[in-house]
């Protein structure tokens, strides 16, 4: 198996290994973050322009004080 070193930043390393589970490697954590957003992608779309009108005006909703979504 090959491997490469990656320098990140302090920052970023606290991060990542915050994010690590127990036992998990740094290669595992990184695939695994991987996986989750390629999975996120698939969403890109899946409302349609409707449902994107209304979860836009419902999270204004929130935004404003007295503010109802229809």
């Amino acid at each position: 198996m090959s491997s490469r070193n990656v320098a990140v930043q302090k920052a970023v390393y606290d991060a990542l290994t915050r994010e690590k589970r127990a036992g998990e490697s740094f290669t595992s954590l990184f695939r695994r973050l991987l996986e989750q957003r390629e999975g996120l992608e698939e969403l890109v779309g899946a409302w349609g322009k409707e449902g994107a009108r209304r979860h836009r005006a419902a999270l204004r909703s929130l935004r404003v004080p007295g503010g109802r979504a229809p």
